[in-house]
């Protein structure tokens, strides 16, 4: 069958000037072999073919009979034979170790391996155990290693044995429905929460707990655990990136690899060193692992500045779909960016009611629904970093205002929402600094008005000989001969002009000016 019968071993053969023979064609219909330059032939199951092959074989066949025949025909001449083959394996999910589910059965001489009763369900595990010896601790407990034959009641033994942590993992959601009932699932609360309407996870998640969780899904509805509808679990799935670091190594006096936590490491002029004055070498950065101690506790950065502080931190970093190599370098200045929206709010708490100008309200109220529509649509898309981006611009945009007490108060309440999400602590203190009713957490989120996303105006960039020098905000449908006008008065181009008149003057509406000189 091949390579006639398969697009990409065609593809193969013909790159490299391999012999190409058709073993079927269809039956009826103009074609044009493979051999002679056509696609690969793959035989529909139910269409008939007719075979090119001179064996001793019907002339005509459907495709799935036609694959059955070369089979047998490989098969009587000894020559191959028909296979299945897949991917699955056996899962071997028992662990020689503490962490895990108890294997609820149990050994006996007489019985040989039993269940557990039911009433006897779930098997918890021992709390007093230690772990100063290696191997599995529930080998070493007798008190809760031996027990009663739930058959025959003679003296017999647990499995001691745990469950892989996958097996928690791949049904846990199914728990969550119910966490209190007295059967693993409760068919109508299930019924109500399921499905998952969005799943997180690391690519590890995707490529492996994923797998396993679909395929308890449909055990416990065959079972009667779960409804029919929720054999596909999961509705929506976002696959995280990982955090990394950089590895910090030594060596023992038997040459066996010492790995040292970054806290422990000096670095200078790009080398590392520890506090005896050891060099460790360096390599580069790989997934946070307990193994190579790469891994960092924001902890430091909680104590230093506050949680909010390391939120605001993490998720301005990247999009959470990258890797992302971790450095505590930007805690400080974030820090300094929360305590200056602080002040923001305290100063417009001081501010007596003034008169402002109707265009300085408008304008600001203009950036409070944009920067809601942005942080919204950034939240709701996982672009936490983009949804800060734009609370960091509208946060410029406040302090600069000069709108009146009234917009700058309502524009900051809004702010302290929008950064609910990422500093819940910090938005609760301006939300009631400001007068706000009740939590910010109870709070409707904000919704943007339409009518104020669409602006009259377009700020057009002016070049100068390819050069960005400046720019001038006009109205939308301002004549592009107005707009020249403008551009020559201003200063950047009167500057640049010293009195003369440029060679060209190019206005692309809507989009920029260009000044030839």
């Amino acid at each position: 069958g091949c390579p006639a019968h398969d697009q990409r071993d065609l593809d193969f053969a013909r790159k490299y000037g391999l012999p190409v023979t058709s073993t079927f064609v269809p039956l009826a219909g103009d074609h044009v072999l493979p051999e002679d330059g056509g696609p690969a032939f793959v035989p529909p199951k139910t269409d008939r073919v007719r075979w090119t092959l001179p064996f001793n074989w019907p002339e005509e066949a459907t495709g799935a009979e036609a694959v059955d025949a070369a089979i047998a025909h490989c098969e009587g001449k000894g020559i191959g034979h028909g296979v299945t083959k897949f991917r699955l394996r056996d899962w071997g999910l028992s662990r020689q170790r503490y962490w895990g589910c108890p294997i609820p059965v149990v050994h006996c001489d007489a019985c040989g391996v039993v269940p557990e009763k039911k009433e006897n369900l779930p098997v918890e595990l021992p709390r007093d155990v230690n772990f100063d010896i290696p191997g599995n601790p529930l080998d070493r407990h007798p008190t809760w290693r031996d027990c009663a034959c739930p058959a025959c009641g003679a003296p017999a033994k647990r499995e001691t044995d745990t469950m892989d942590t996958f097996v928690d993992s791949s049904w846990y959601y199914a728990r969550f429905t119910a966490p209190r009932a007295d059967t693993p699932t409760d068919m109508a609360e299930a019924a109500y929460w399921m499905n998952v309407d969005q799943y997180i996870g690391g690519i590890e998640h995707a490529i492996l707990h994923l797998l396993y969780s679909r395929f308890f899904a449909r055990a416990m509805a065959i079972c009667g655990h779960l409804p029919d509808s929720a054999i596909e679990p999961f509705d929506a799935l976002f696959t995280q990136g990982m955090v990394t670091h950089a590895i910090y190594k030594t060596t023992d006096a038997n040459g066996r690899p010492v790995y040292h936590y970054p806290e422990e490491v000096t670095l200078k002029d790009g080398r590392g060193y520890l506090a005896d004055g050891r060099e460790v070498e360096i390599i580069p950065s790989a997934k946070m692992s307990k193994s190579k101690n790469n891994v960092v506790d924001p902890v430091a950065i909680i104590a230093q500045y506050g949680a909010d502080t390391a939120r605001w931190f993490v998720l301005s970093d990247s999009p959470p779909e990258r890797d992302v190599e971790w450095t505590a370098a930007g805690a400080e200045a974030t820090a300094k960016h929360l305590a200056r929206v602080h002040r923001i709010a305290a100063d417009i708490i001081a501010t007596p009611a003034e008169m402002a100008s109707p265009e300085a309200d408008e304008a600001l109220l203009r950036e409070m629904h944009k920067a809601i529509f942005d942080v919204t649509a950034g939240v709701e898309s996982f672009g936490f970093n983009a949804a800060i981006a734009k609370l960091y611009a509208f946060t410029n945009a406040l302090q600069k205002s000069q709108a009146g007490a009234a917009t700058k108060r309502q524009a900051m309440l809004t702010l302290a929402q929008l950064m609910s999400p990422m500093t819940p602590h910090l938005a609760e203190e301006i939300w009631a600094m400001l007068g706000g009713a009740g939590l910010i957490a109870n709070a409707a989120w904000p919704t943007p008005d339409e009518a104020m996303l669409v602006s009259d105006t377009v700020t057009l960039p002016i070049q100068i000989n390819g050069k960005r020098k400046s720019e001038i905000t006009v109205p939308k449908d301002m004549p592009k001969e107005e707009v020249e006008k403008i551009a020559l008065a201003d200063d950047a181009v009167q500057k640049a002009l010293a009195g003369g008149q440029p060679k060209k003057l190019i206005v692309v509406p809507g989009r920029i000016v260009n000044v030839v000189l």
